[in-house]
């Protein structure tokens, strides 16, 4: 069930992956960790910033920064660059994912749940994403928050 939250704003490491949301994105999760873990800065909360509307962009076109975040001062370099996460209210379905199938019926959830109650607008000046909680890597299950964001 959606529930209404007011998120800080922060900064993230990451890498942009091109392409159909979901795919391709192991690789940048182990370039963005190597250098991550090279600058100590592994602790970070894992977020996926999805920067287009797969409504009105080709999939081949979607860009997604699979993120970390760090502290305002870090230096980027390689392939890896920073970004301002804005804060604010967002609309939020966490769950328990246990396979990547899960993902876009839970975002096709949150945004039927968004319209239906009336309450909210979709604010389209900020990006959506996905805020990942804890990876058990071993058991291939993440606690995920889904974030869209509202006015």
């Amino acid at each position: 069930m959606m529930q209404k939250e007011q998120l800080a704003s922060c900064w993230l490491a990451y890498v942009e992956v091109k392409g159909p949301y979901g795919d391709n994105y192991q690789p940048a999760l182990e370039t963005l960790f190597l250098w991550a873990d090279k600058h100590g800065l592994s602790g970070g909360q894992c977020i996926f910033v999805y920067m287009d509307d797969v409504e009105t962009t080709p999939p081949q076109d979607c860009r997604t920064r699979v993120g970390l975040s760090v502290p305002e001062d870090t230096q980027a370099e390689g392939s890896i660059e920073t970004m301002f996460l804005p804060g604010g209210d967002y609309a939020t379905l966490r769950k328990m994912i246990t396979d990547s199938s899960q993902y876009p019926l839970y975002w096709q959830q949150l945004q039927q749940e968004i319209s239906e109650t009336g309450d909210y607008q979709f604010d389209f000046e900020r990006p959506c994403f996905e805020l990942y909680h804890s990876i058990d890597e071993e058991n291939d299950i993440c606690d995920t928050s889904i974030c869209i964001a509202v006015k």
